[in-house]
């Protein structure tokens, strides 16, 4: 039998393992997980950093590490692959969240702020998974799009990355990159003083990784009206975010961006098929499946389409939610941020929501959006 130490939020990862499997799980506030030296693998989150520190005697038993995330700056990857440790990421599966979380930012800000989105050119720092979802969205909607990635570029014949110059040119810069510091193109801090030295934004939407973005160097462009709004939804010293930084965004999440019911389910299914094919086992049969929500309250109960959104997507709640924290609780943030991550209910992808045919007329964007219309 397959003993498998697994983050308890991990969404209903016992229904993606087969019966064969000895699933023990843990809650990643407590710390770093308990009898390591009894699993044969580990599913872990963000939350858990994996490397030498943090496991320093790899139990020989240990073969493979998965994450529910698309992100790995969290693990050491060279480490792992040193102890020939079978490595698994869920690379992609929250893209379509994380594109519907910037544009519906983008709606809400453009609507309070009166600007036209048609005016403004966006440019998409990393145009990887989430990147190419966001400029999907974000053309559909009418924006102008410029496209920067220049690993990219090196690694398909096919796409062209826009030059520095250009990108910095954009009215306002949303990043999707993975965090590096090392290589060609390391993206720590690429946005830093140097970049803001002579360009202005009208806004920048960070919702890749804490630290892709030099939040001191962010302040101070602000400071001197170079930016006029900033929405995170990732911090530096995550969980233990800055309380400066959070107090002259726009819009404050914590890292939620690409949470979804449907995000969580691709997340998990993709880290238990590497699982269970790592280990050579049998697949079980799915009942996770695909769900559609019914909104049916009347048009005419929202003034306006930020008000409706936010009734569709949490972000403002997110936003009420986290700036109570940092209030009522500034000194244990970095605990109620966790918590406000992990037990706040999932919503669903706009993809997953039916809406009364009178939403379209009335705002017919919300077709670009993704929704669909009640039969």
């Amino acid at each position: 039998m397959i003993n498998v130490l697994a983050d308890q939020y991990l969404y209903k990862i016992h229904s993606y393992l087969p019966e064969s499997v000895n699933l023990q799980l843990f809650d990643p506030a407590q710390g770093f997980p308990p009898k390591v030296e009894q699993a044969d693998a580990m599913l872990i989150r963000t939350v858990i950093p994996i490397n030498k520190q943090t496991l320093p005697n790899i139990p020989n038993q240990l073969t493979f590490i998965g994450t529910g995330s698309s992100g790995t700056d969290h693990v050491d990857l060279q480490y792992l692959a040193d102890q020939s440790i079978h490595f698994a990421d869920a690379a992609g599966c929250n893209a379509r969240s994380v594109a519907e979380y910037v544009a519906t930012g983008l709606l809400c800000w453009s609507e309070k702020r009166n600007q036209d989105l048609s005016d403004l050119s966006v440019g998409i720092i990393g145009v990887g998974h989430a990147g190419t979802h966001v400029v999907n969205i974000l053309k559909k909607m009418g924006l102008q799009i410029v496209h920067y990635d220049p690993p990219r570029e090196q690694r398909e014949a096919d796409f062209t990355s826009a030059t520095l110059d250009e990108v910095l040119a954009c009215d306002i810069l949303s990043f999707h990159t993975p965090l590096t510091k090392k290589g060609p193109h390391p993206t720590f801090h690429w946005l830093d003083k140097t970049k803001l030295a002579d360009t202005t934004f009208n806004l920048i939407i960070n919702a890749a990784r804490g630290g892709v973005v030099d939040e001191s160097a962010l302040l101070n462009a602000m400071k001197q009206g170079k930016i006029r709004d900033i929405i995170i939804d990732v911090w530096e010293n995550e969980p233990d975010i800055n309380l400066r930084t959070a107090q002259q965004t726009f819009i404050k999440t914590p890292h939620i961006a690409g949470y979804s019911v449907q995000s969580k389910q691709n997340a998990s299914k993709f880290i238990a098929d590497a699982l269970i094919d790592h280990f050579n086992l049998k697949r079980p049969h799915s009942t996770n499946e695909p769900t559609k929500k019914v909104f049916e309250k009347d048009v005419n109960e929202f003034e306006s389409l930020s008000s409706l959104l936010e009734e569709l997507h949490p972000i403002e709640e997110y936003e009420k939610r986290l700036s109570h924290i940092l209030k009522e609780n500034p000194d244990n943030r970095g605990e109620f941020f966790n918590k406000l991550r992990a037990e706040f209910p999932l919503r669903q992808q706009f993809t997953h929501i039916k809406l009364p045919a009178s939403y379209f007329k009335r705002y017919p964007i919300l077709r670009v959006l993704g929704f669909s219309e009640i039969n």
